[in-house]
């Protein structure tokens, strides 16, 4: 009975000391998010061993433990080791992703990473501003400034309209027109109504002479 007891003790020691000599490596190497993706930059970008750091920048971003800010930070790093690494264009494809994720997205720090990663970010951002216009509806704002101008020129009289009726009543033509008629009448009224008048010498009607300024 106590030669079985020993055999149950040992066992367990050796479980444990096996348990713990297997977590201790594990644990060094699963390390934080945030601590591991500073040993990555630390050991190849800033290196400048890109390739190496892209590898390990696609193994990264592929936790399932990463929050926003460290996800962010690795696509940054990513594609800046994609610019300074030989392929520029998969750098802005990247930034042109993490613009269309997040707009507000400012861009990476142009005190951490070289001009060409700058550069590419800048072509990125024009690109996601063209499409953002090419994208916007090109009627939205017109069909209403169109109508406001039909309206406002409708509610505008014309010039002719404004001369017209910016001219004193002597200087209308049918001022002068139902002068001439109301002279006439009055004439042949006094014509018609004296017997000692003699008629007038020409009898065709009156005359109005009118000059129009």
């Amino acid at each position: 009975m106590e030669f079985n007891v020993r055999r149950i003790t040992s066992a367990v020691l050796i479980v444990t000391l096996f348990a713990s000599t297997v977590a201790t490596p594990l644990a060094a190497v699963a390390g934080t998010p945030s601590d591991d993706l500073k040993q990555i930059e630390y050991k190849y970008y800033f290196r400048g061993k890109y390739q190496q750091a892209i590898e390990s920048l696609q193994v990264f971003v592929a936790r399932v433990d990463l929050n926003d800010a460290d996800l962010s930070r690795a696509r940054e790093v990513l594609a800046a080791s994609y610019v300074l690494g030989g392929a520029p264009a998969m750098g802005q494809q990247m930034f042109a992703e993490m613009i269309a994720k997040n707009p507000a997205y400012a861009g990476p720090d142009p005190n951490v990473f070289k001009l060409e990663v700058m550069d590419a970010y800048a072509k990125a951002r024009a690109e996601y501003a063209a499409m953002a216009l090419q994208s916007a509806p090109a009627s939205g704002g017109t069909t209403d400034a169109s109508d406001d101008r039909d309206k406002g020129a409708a509610a505008v009289p014309s010039n002719a309209n404004v001369a017209q009726a910016g001219k004193p009543i002597y200087k209308k033509w049918w001022f002068y027109a139902g002068a001439a008629a109301l002279i006439a009448g009055i004439g042949v009224a006094a014509g018609g109504g004296g017997g000692d008048s003699p008629p007038p010498a020409d009898s065709g009607g009156v005359t109005v002479g009118v000059t129009v300024h």
